[in-house]
């Protein structure tokens, strides 16, 4: 923590942290209150910029189709879902999670489990952006969501936490070696955390600044403060993308935030932290800003590739007679790329024979693929959708 003595945008305060029958001590980082003005260099404004430029574009593209917005926006969701929660060290085989959310009988392990939840909270989130800003009481919403039915649900789910946290040391040594040994250590529990909290909030939704900036450097101090037990990072981003909605750059969660950082982990950690040791905005808020561009520009793509898959799908059921259900199922895959008979039966009110006659006529024209191998509680994927969703970022 010696790498924070001299930060311009916090200060060390000592915390002494009771942990079995000893009591450790250690040095944890505050930040300081969000500043009113950053001056910024010529090359942070211009990936501001081309970031409005792209996220611009994917905007327009999206309003300007004739298709349901969260159709777009759900499978973006769960791309983002596997994605965040790679980044904090839990991975689940994309198949597994999206038969696992299409059929209550499919095996659901812990990953899988936190994997869905985001896709939940994501959900929440959205829909109570019509009745709240992005807020403490947003984000704690989404926290009682992440963790629950997880080895991180306990009595703080839901809530700033009570007790000291560190970050970046090692899980396999005991709870006092990993305080000491910390790469980072938030502020601790109480009256300092509350207030940066609420400083954190006023800010976000008040700064005047390009929103790109706010919401790369309201992502910065939600990070550093810390303010729950776990899922810290996954809120986080997922409160940037909220923030992206709110301030009317979006209308749907239709861009990843966390394959660009996966693919850079190491640039993401480091860039926050130099923030802290140095206040290094200028480099940060580029990242973060090169991020929204790059993301955007893959969710342009992959929207075009998905409609053209949907139209040439439908052409094919036409030009072979295909009408009804399994027509009409089409649409739901964009969103979902499994299914089952009981899904389609549920979503379009038809008859079980009805549902399943659907997908032995997509199943004939390979379409979809039965991926269980069961003669019960059959799970379908579209498998070109499939592998739209499971492609990495360019």
């Amino acid at each position: 923590m010696e790498r924070f003595t001299d930060s311009p945008v916090g200060q060390l305060v000592p915390v002494e942290v009771p942990v079995g029958d000893e009591m450790v001590r250690q040095l944890a980082f505050v930040p300081s209150p969000l500043p009113d003005e950053l001056t910024l260099s010529q090359a942070t404004w211009s990936a501001a910029m081309n970031a409005a430029v792209e996220l611009g574009q994917l905007a327009g593209m999206t309003r300007s189709l004739q298709v349901e917005p969260t159709l777009l926006a759900g499978l973006t969701v769960r791309r983002e879902a596997l994605s965040t929660s790679a980044l904090e060290g839990t991975y689940a085989p994309v198949v597994d999670v999206l038969a696992s959310e299409a059929s209550p009988l499919s095996p659901r392990t812990t990953a899988i489990t936190e994997v869905l939840n985001f896709v939940h909270a994501a959900d929440h989130g959205v829909e109570r952006l019509a009745e709240l800003p992005v807020c403490m009481r947003l984000a704690c919403e989404l926290h009682a969501i992440l963790v629950e039915g997880t080895p991180s649900e306990d009595y703080q789910r839901g809530q700033v936490r009570e007790t000291q946290v560190a970050v970046g040391a090692s899980v396999t040594v005991t709870p006092a070696e990993r305080l000491r040994n910390a790469r980072f250590v938030p502020p601790p529990p109480g009256r300092v955390l509350i207030d940066g909290l609420s400083q954190w909030e006023r800010w976000s939704n008040t700064a005047v600044m390009h929103p790109l900036v706010r919401v790369a450097v309201s992502h910065y101090q939600f990070e550093a403060l810390h303010p729950f037990t776990d899922g810290n990072g996954r809120i986080g981003r997922l409160l940037a993308i909220l923030q992206l909605i709110q301030a009317g750059i979006l209308d749907t969660p239709v861009v990843n935030l966390s394959p660009y950082f996966e693919a850079r982990r190491d640039q993401y950690i480091g860039l926050l932290e130099q923030v802290s040791a140095t206040g290094a905005w200028d480099e940060w808020i580029a990242f973060f800003c090169d991020a929204l561009a790059s993301q955007a520009a893959d969710g342009v793509q992959r929207i075009r590739e998905l409609l053209d898959w949907r139209d040439s799908t439908l052409a094919s059921l036409r030009d072979a007679g295909v009408r009804g259900t399994a027509h009409n199922v089409i649409d739901q895959f964009i969103s979902q790329p499994m299914t089952t008979a009981r899904a389609i039966s549920d979503h379009h009110g038809v008859s079980a024979s009805a549902a399943n006659h659907a997908l032995k006529r997509l199943l004939e024209m390979g379409i979809v693929q039965e991926i269980t191998g069961k003669p019960y509680a059959r799970v379908y994927a579209a498998t070109d959708v499939l592998a739209l969703l499971h492609r990495p970022s360019s």
